[in-house]
């Protein structure tokens, strides 16, 4: 077994082995606390003397009354003609001088036995704590003697009157003393090698580093099949090592009364103990407390903690639990309660939850448990796994009241919905629903209430169950409590969107109004935050963009719940980014990231990531929205939210086509067809994807889909993106008749982004550069032209880069074909081939280039040169002569000289020399 942490030990036994071969003696003692690995230090070095032909002697002392004096030396002797000295001296009750000079003669023939034999002499002595005040002297006697190596090992947790005064004699006769330490977590990482490292942190707590300990719960978790595994839950689930058990009963046993009496409370306390602790606990007087304290950090049991000089704690958890498991079960309860009262009248510190929940026995016991357990979650929503955890401790106890029952599922499944664990809290919502059954009217309608609440602000298949909890609470919210305005309000929102995500937007009804007309009149803020949130829903669609920031603005007025700035912040987002006013956004954004770290909850940090990619890819910061979509993705896989990881999707796909990197996403668009393949908008984003790698099959096939629903989607929060996009692919496939019915869908949003009314997935730009391109590819040039220098000034002022240059590319390709604008599409070409070269979007940056080809051979075709004066005017660039232009083109040097007035004439210059800076101003001449 390797000596782990135990290099300089090692080295200091083996110079000692050393020194004993050489003929020099020495004697070192091995102390610590149990398990910290004295014997296996001790193995080693005899180990090692037989491995050199060294001779080794051991003997080991025991704690049973009755054991005769010298028992160890007995052990070490044994065969040998030392052990007949030993057991002739006589019993000590003659005279006292006689004996002492009888036993020192029998001690020196034991010694010169041992000394200056070839090789030396190693003799290791065990568990020395136990040892008899002769054993000890008789150690003190051989030590040094020439050749003899004495190994001596005790626990430093135990110090009887023999044991200390032996370490004096040994101090004085040179003995050397090696406390072992115990075990770092780099050290316990080392032996732990092959378990996930998720425990290591847990196997240092619970063991203190005592490599028994350590070496005992790793053997326990593998043989239990959790080595390769991470925790599930914080702690230890797997009890207390046997070893531990028995290492602890045993020291405990020699404690008197009064000090294991304050042993068991410590444990039951949990943190540090003092005098005021074992009052309350033990009714212990502050020199009894004192006393029982200093006894059991003697027996290593506690150790000081703390500046108050009465504190004291266990040296680490595992024995603390230790003690705790070997406490009576009456002993157990008694000091429980006793703590839970010391805790409720302030004269201890800590929380009553864990003193109730252990001394719940009765009826009254176990009511009072739940009520602290609640209170306990109620305070602890920042961290909802404690919380959690926490209300499943009260659920575990047997014979809670149904009612109870009800209340604590529903408390736990509001704290795994704030950790992200949606399907877990509709699970909970389940069954305390289906529990509800057995209590009367207007309880049951409560918990139906209540139940169908806990799950909100997510999209996918939870919202089937929260749709179906939803129904069950309006019907018995009908049968038993109709005036309950608020309550009925915030359900019906909740139908309402829940209906919207799983039957579609058309099933909203009037649940949103008749919700919105209720949380009103009752004038509860709950039933008003549940209803403003159905009502923005239903007012996604662009039309509704002005209501939503009235929504918005009330939503982010609201104190309670505590998601409601959250809300508020995000629907001012989306609509700022559908109006275009991005210089709102960044205080938006900002407030959204303190909204987020304040609830902790995964769902928002997912909004306040997704939306800062979101404005990022806007802008053209590609690295920053790519950095911040990474964060965003793992936020949303914490939510267990599937739409919200298919938004990512969504937003990478714009993210790689402006990156020319459409390609890459290619696979998971084909994967995600299998789960949104019926959705308008992931239709019409994914052929726009295959249209951008040249699929125009794949393309047309999505299109195909679109065709036929065009003209009655839902105006919901998706519409603006699902028509900008199929306006797009028209245009890109040639589609004039979807190019023209998009483009007059979109003619009332000219002036609007292309984002989305309910949580936006990205900005793409103006809706005016779509109607351009759509336009456009319908044959209206003149409205082209206007609905792209509009998106243009729009975009520039938004800070909107790449949609800005895409813009201008469109424009410029428009005024190419009008002559006398050719300076206008230069600008704009040029202006586009310089962002997209500096953003890094290289399918952008050739479209510019093509188009500017395009503008050098139009102004090149308005000078009116022939062939054969295009011909002269390159080689007047190229600095020819009329001569030398005459022999390359077979001419008369007066016809040349004709040319070459016709081309200064043409061009407006004075003289020939003038031609070559024309040509480099505007191209070479074809």
């Amino acid at each position: 077994m390797p000596l782990v942490g135990r290099e300089s030990e090692t080295a200091a036994l083996r110079a000692a082995l050393d020194d004993c071969r050489a003929g020099i003696g020495t004697t070192v003692l091995l102390a610590g606390e149990p398990g910290i690995g004295k014997t296996t230090l001790a193995g080693a070095v005899a180990g090692w003397a037989r491995e050199a032909g060294t001779i080794v002697l051991t003997g080991r002392t025991g704690p049973e009354i009755g054991t005769p004096p010298l028992w160890p030396w007995w052990q070490v002797l044994h065969g040998r003609p030392e052990h007949d000295v030993l057991a002739a001296l006589p019993e000590a009750d003659g005279d006292v001088a006689a004996l002492r000079g009888q036993r020192l003669r029998a001690f020196e023939t034991v010694a010169r036995g041992l000394q200056d034999r070839p090789g030396g002499t190693v003799v290791v002595l065990e568990d020395l704590h136990w040892a008899d005040e002769a054993t000890l002297a008789l150690l003190a006697h051989v030590t040094g003697r020439p050749g003899v190596l004495a190994v001596g090992t005790y626990r430093s947790t135990e110090r009887p009157p023999a044991l200390r005064a032996g370490l004096v004699a040994l101090d004085r006769a040179g003995a050397r003393r090696l406390d072992l330490r115990t075990w770092s977590g780099a050290e316990i990482a080392g032996v732990a090698a092959d378990v996930h490292p998720g425990w290591r942190p847990v196997l240092l707590e619970l063991s203190g580093g005592v490599p028994l300990h350590v070496r005992e719960l790793v053997a326990t978790l593998r043989a239990a099949g959790l080595a390769d595994s991470p925790p599930a839950r914080p702690g230890w689930p797997l009890g207390i090592p046997a070893s531990l058990a028995d290492i602890t009963a045993e020291r405990l046993s020699r404690l008197s009364p009064t000090a294991r009496e304050a042993v068991g409370a410590a444990a039951v306390a949990g943190d540090a103990v003092g005098c005021a602790e074992l009052a309350a606990l033990c009714g212990l007087g502050a020199d009894d407390a004192l006393a029982a304290l200093d006894e059991a950090a003697g027996a290593g049991l506690l150790v000081a903690s703390g500046p108050a000089p009465d504190r004291h704690a266990f040296p680490h958890a595992l024995l603390r639990d230790a003690v705790y498991a070997g406490l009576p079960a009456g002993r157990r309860v008694a000091v429980h309660r006793a703590a839970a009262a010391a805790v409720a009248a302030g004269t201890m510190p800590g929380e009553p939850v864990t003193h109730l929940l252990a001394s719940a026995t009765d009826e009254p016991s176990r009511a009072a448990a739940v009520r602290a357990c609640l209170a306990a979650a109620a305070g602890s929503r920042a961290v909802p796994d404690r919380a959690a955890a926490v209300l499943d401790a009260a659920l575990a106890l047997p014979g809670v009241a149904d009612a109870d029952r009800c209340a604590l599922l529903l408390a736990a499944a509001e704290a795994e919905f704030a950790a992200g664990l949606a399907e877990a809290a509709n699970h909970r919502c389940t069954t305390a629903a289906d529990l509800a059954a057995g209590l009367d009217g207007p309880a049951r309608a409560a918990v139906l209430a209540r139940a169908s609440l806990v799950v909100r602000g997510l999209g996918g298949p939870v919202n089937t169950t929260v749709l179906e909890l939803a129904g069950r609470a309006l019907s018995a919210l009908a049968a038993h409590t109709p005036d309950d305005d608020a309550t009925r309000a915030r359900v019906l929102a909740q139908r309402a969107l829940a209906a919207a995500d799983v039957l579609g937007f058309d099933e909203l009804g009037d649940d949103p109004a008749e919700a919105f007309r209720l949380a009103e009149r009752s004038g509860d803020g709950l039933a008003l935050f549940d209803a403003l949130r159905a009502r923005q829903h239903a007012a996604s669609g662009p039309d509704g963009v002005a209501e939503r920031l009235e929504i918005a603005r009330r939503m982010a007025g609201l104190t309670h719940p505590p998601d409601a700035g959250l809300w508020g912040s995000i629907w001012r987002i989306d609509a700022a980014l559908q109006l275009g006013t991005i210089e709102t956004v960044d205080g938006e954004l900002a407030r959204l990231a303190v909204l987020a770290e304040q609830l902790g909850w995964p769902l928002a940090h997912w909004h306040r990531h997704r939306m800062t990619a979101a404005v990022a890819l806007l802008q053209g910061r590609f690295v920053e929205a790519e950095e911040a979509a990474d964060t965003a993705l793992d936020w949303a896989r914490r939510t267990e939210d599937r739409s919200a990881v298919a938004i990512d999707t969504a937003f990478r796909t714009e993210l790689h086509r402006l990156q020319g990197r459409a390609g890459e996403l290619v696979p998971a668009l084909e994967d995600a067809a299998r789960h949104a393949g019926t959705m308008p908008i992931f239709q019409a984003h994914a052929g726009s994807m295959l249209a951008a790698v040249g699929d125009t099959v794949g393309a047309r096939y999505w299109l195909d889909r679109l065709r036929p629903v065009l003209e009655d989607l839902p105006h919901d929060g998706r519409w603006l993106p699902t028509v900008a996009s199929t306006a797009q692919l028209g245009a890109d496939l040639g589609d004039t008749d979807v190019a023209a019915v998009c483009a007059r869908l979109l003619a009332p949003y000219a002036g609007y982004f292309i984002a989305g009314g309910s949580g936006s997935v990205r900005c793409d730009g103006s809706v005016s550069r779509v109607l351009g391109v759509a336009t456009a590819a319908a044959g209206s040039r003149d409205e082209a032209i206007r609905h792209l220098e509009a998106a243009v000034v729009a975009e520039d002022r938004a800070g909107a880069l790449p949609y800005r240059t895409m813009s201008e590319i469109a424009l410029a390709g428009l005024l190419v074909q009008d002559p006398a604008r050719l300076d206008a599409a230069a600008g704009h070409a040029e202006r586009a081939a310089a962002t997209a070269r500096r953003l890094g979007m290289p399918e952008e940056l050739c479209r510019a280039d093509g188009v500017l080809v395009t503008i050098r051979r139009a102004r090149q075709d308005r000078t009116g040169l022939t062939p054969r004066e295009r011909e002269i005017t390159t080689l007047l660039a190229e600095g020819r002569t009329n001569r030398e232009i005459a022999g390359r083109l077979v001419l008369s040097e007066r016809t040349v000289e004709s040319h070459v007035a016709n081309v200064l004439g043409k061009l407006g210059l004075a003289r020939r020399a003038q031609v070559a800076g024309w040509v480099a101003e505007h191209g070479p001449v074809r």
